[in-house]
């Protein structure tokens, strides 16, 4: 058992005693503690007196190659039959037995112990009819027990070289490269991909720590539970490349990346109780290395054991040379990973970056409660040596952010790092609030970056009045007196290591209009505010409606601000709106949705019904407008005349201004 362990780690065992009854000695379910197997089986008490060899063969059948008891389904099965003896005071018949439908596609192999089974023309026919075909590959026959060790190594290879095929044992580990990737999950598993394995179709090496049981996890051992073609694209995958874990419901689940996998790459995903694939998320580009980099993520970092999202790097993805994507999948309880309908990529000037040849969750370094994470792009901006950056992504109360909150690249830093961004990690514990210290690898070099505190303000605005009323839209109303409050919203958290936050802003009344509807009124439209825990609004301003020519479009407020250089060293989120705005109205007629008016030129005329060209004369039109329904905002009025003719004045019969707006047409009056 340990030779065979020591080259199948998915090699289960068990063993079957009979004489004068059929007795279960180590069932298939015991393999998962190796130590406590090999443990029993020198402990075994013999049975004796007689042999029924049939019976014990029917019993592995009915009784131990049954998925009940451990047995896989689809796997290959051995069975290999050690006697002393010719069968004796057996009720059951060794042909009926060995011709039962549920023998199919099982190998077996028979040991013949001592002179009454090799001396004897009978016994040597029970052991050759038992022993599949051809018999001098699957019949042994020893003097005694001890000479056992004889043929270890030829039973071996039989069962070894059978699973594997012709090829021999060393196809299946000798490449394997196990440890190519690594990982301890939750579980208390190591896992080690091994990329050669299998003549480089690959696999995952579990390795339990507290039962010291191993297995090997590839898709030949769950060809079932995948589609169709899986089996025959999976050779030369590379499974193991990557490997990591994730959470769902309570439960471990093993995730490896195969970036050959039908030439697109995959990402497999096994359970960590039974070993089946679970899922299968396949690439959509050739040649793109999809899976060769994974990272799962839970955004609240309060909620270690639970996974939201699994980050998939194709650092090769390319659309005119090698820009590299990630791609993002969400952890539904029920249906699995889930493809996002966006995706992370750099910035789309540079064509080889390899973007996700990296990516780390960094832990919460913006200190908002949520995990972060880094991507690495080391081929970007290559230019004297230099090369190489990381994006920052945040996370956030409903996940993640879409958009990188910041971009550090090795030429900005002014120093000449090769390759920056092959790497990334958090570096030492995370302090109470945030995360302080990530490391970034590049050729021949590791840089730290220490993180800088941020500051997430809520900004808001109120006027008072919200609207103005009717009564205040005529021109001839005095003035009105708005009142303008603004506050700056900062968390308590962000007063830890200063006691105030300095910041610069402007005011920018009705934007955008030539005559200004709203004054300020012994107040500055730019100012210096320090916030403290206690302080987070400007003083009160007092605004002047001075009236309007446009009581339809609303006045407009805006707010812009940002830090000032004093308050180092602290940042704005990258989030944060640094402009706000906020809309003054007008009280209309109509509380309703739709207000029509009913405008008419009714009692319009001409003074003239007949122009002649070429004598100098004025034509005089007369426009009557009006209106008999709900307020008309911005009317405009269009008068067509021919070319002919020139426009001379308007003269208004009363004082309000209408805009008027003139074409000219080539066509006649008629």
């Amino acid at each position: 058992m340990k030779n065979v362990w020591s080259q199948c780690f998915d090699c289960n065992f068990a063993v079957v005693q009979y004489g004068r009854f059929v007795r279960t000695e180590l069932s298939l379910k015991e393999n998962d503690d190796a130590s406590k197997a090999i443990e029993k089986i020198p402990n075994i008490e013999q049975i004796g007196n007689h042999t029924i060899t049939a019976s014990a063969i029917n019993h592995v059948l009915e009784h131990v190659f049954v998925p009940e008891n451990g047995s896989k389904p689809n796997s290959q099965k051995y069975i290999i039959v050690v006697t002393d003896g010719i069968i004796f005071l057996d009720k059951m018949n060794l042909t009926v037995v060995l011709k039962n439908p549920k023998m199919e596609n099982i190998t077996r192999f028979a040991i013949g112990v001592g002179p009454y089974v090799l001396n004897h023309s009978a016994a040597l026919k029970e052991m050759r009819e038992i022993a599949s075909d051809p018999h001098e590959q699957h019949f042994f026959g020893v003097g005694s027990y001890t000479g056992l060790n004889t043929i270890l190594s030829k039973l071996k290879k039989g069962i070894l070289g059978g699973i594997e095929g012709t090829a021999g044992v060393g196809f299946r580990f000798e490449l394997a490269e196990a440890g190519f990737s690594s990982h301890i999950a939750p579980d208390n598993s190591l896992l080690f991909g091994a990329v050669g394995a299998f003549d480089w179709s690959g696999g995952l090496i579990v390795k339990n720590i507290e039962t010291s049981s191993t297995a090997f996890l590839n898709v030949t051992n769950n060809e079932p539970k995948i589609p169709k073609t899986a089996g025959k694209e999976q050779r030369f995958s590379y499974l193991g490349y990557s490997v990591t874990s994730a959470q769902r419901s309570g439960k471990t689940l093993y995730l490896s990346g195969a970036p050959r996998y039908n030439l697109t790459g995959g990402v497999f995903i096994f359970s960590g109780e039974t070993h089946d694939l679970q899922q299968l998320l396949p690439g959509d580009q050739v040649g793109s290395y999809f899976g060769s980099v994974l990272c799962v993520l839970n955004v609240d970092k309060s909620e270690i054991l639970k996974t939201d999202y699994l980050l998939v790097g194709a650092p090769y993805f390319h659309r005119k040379g090698e820009e590299g994507k990630v791609f993002v999948y969400k952890l539904h309880e029920q249906h699995g990973f889930q493809k996002q309908d966006w995706e992370w990529s750099g910035v789309t000037k540079y064509a080889f970056a390899r973007f996700g040849s990296a990516i780390a969750n960094i832990g919460d370094v913006d200190g908002n409660g949520y995990n972060d994470v880094a991507v690495g792009a080391p081929l970007e901006e290559r230019n004297g040596g230099t090369s190489g950056s990381i994006y920052i992504y945040n996370g956030f109360r409903g996940g993640l952010r879409q958009e990188h909150s910041q971009r550090i690249s090795a030429a900005e830093m002014g120093m000449k790092l090769k390759y920056f961004g092959q790497s990334v990690s958090p570096m030492a514990e995370a302090g109470p609030r945030r995360q302080e210290y990530i490391s970034v690898g590049s050729e021949g070099n590791v840089t730290v970056l220490k993180t800088l505190p941020v500051i997430v303000f809520k900004p808001t605005i109120t006027v008072e009045p919200p609207m103005i009323k009717r009564s205040h839209q005529a021109e001839d109303i005095p003035k009105l007196e708005i009142k303008l409050h603004i506050c700056l919203y900062a968390r308590s958290a962000d007063f830890e290591e200063v006691s105030s936050i300095s910041v610069l802003y402007n005011i920018d009344l009705d934007p955008g209009q030539a005559e200004k509807r709203l004054t300020f009124h012994k107040a500055s439209k730019q100012g210096n505010f320090s916030l403290t825990k206690n302080i987070a609004c400007i003083s009160k301003m007092n605004l002047h409606f001075s009236g309007c020519s446009d009581c339809f479009s609303p006045i407009l407020v805006k707010f812009n601000f940002n830090l000032t250089s004093t308050t180092a060293p602290y940042v704005l989120d990258a989030f944060t709106p640094t402009e706000i705005s906020k809309e003054i109205t007008f009280e209309r007629q109509c509380e309703q949705e739709l207000c029509p008016a009913k405008i008419s030129l009714s009692n319009s005329r001409l003074s003239k019904q007949k122009i002649i060209i070429g004598d100098t004369q004025d034509l005089d039109i007369t426009l009557h407008l009006t209106n008999t329904g709900y307020d008309s905002f911005k009317t405009t009025l269009t008068l067509t005349y021919p070319s002919v003719l020139l426009f001379s004045k308007i003269l208004k019969r009363n004082q309000r201004e209408l805009p008027v707006k003139m074409q000219s047409v080539k066509r006649f009056l008629s």
